[in-house]
């Protein structure tokens, strides 16, 4: 029987070999050593970054520094990115290094990727709907921050791998890769993340 895709998993498809060549061009211009293409890239990643490295360090300060730090690796060691892997997935690798750096010179006890990123039971938040009118954006936009206040009471591995997953809408292989970790460790600690939020969200 011949396979029929759905619209949506169609369009899915066609935004998927958009971004990637999207991707590939701002790449090629980067190589290429357009200024213009340089501040895209920074432009277009820089939040997801900092916010990244954040996630992983606890502190600003070294966020920032991370991020800066890895926008100089990136473009220096641009030549050497597969242009068939996920650009953002590269780059978050980069800065989840350069992060796990920080925290170790910072001197805490000794720091092992293993210790920082330890079943997947699908999406946390569903996609909402705001209703017309302010008092459905109201209480979408708190929602979204309360749950952004119970992630930031977690320890910082859990917060990064949650970050990734639901900000980010990255896919546990690509997490895995980014954070240098087992696929295994990426779903047994999403579990006991989302084990975690709705503990804190009963309670509340």
């Amino acid at each position: 029987m011949k396979r029929r895709w759905s619209v949506g998993a169609v369009n899915g498809i066609q935004r998927g070999l958009e971004l990637a060549s999207d991707e590939r061009d701002l790449v090629r211009r980067c190589l290429a050593r357009e200024e213009r293409a340089y501040r895209e890239l920074i432009r277009r990643y820089q939040t997801p970054v900092v916010n990244l490295a954040w996630r992983i360090t606890g502190s600003p300060e070294d966020a920032a520094e991370v991020a800066q730090e890895t926008f100089i690796r990136v473009l220096r060691s641009l030549h050497t990115y597969d242009p068939e892997r996920p650009l953002k997935t590269w780059l978050f690798k980069i800065a989840a290094n350069l992060a796990l750096d920080a925290i170790r010179r910072r001197k805490r006890r000794p720091v092992s990727i293993e210790d920082l990123f330890g079943e997947d039971e699908g999406p946390l938040l569903e996609a909402v709907e705001p209703g017309p009118g302010p008092d459905a954006q109201l209480m979408l936009d708190r929602s979204v921050e309360r749950f952004d206040q119970l992630v930031r009471e977690m320890p910082e591995h859990y917060q990064a791998i949650l970050y990734l997953r639901y900000r980010e809408d990255l896919a546990y292989e690509e997490i895995a890769e980014t954070l240098s970790i087992p696929l295994g460790t990426v779903k047994v600690r999403l579990h006991r993340a989302h084990e975690i939020l709705r503990r804190k969200l009963s309670a509340r």
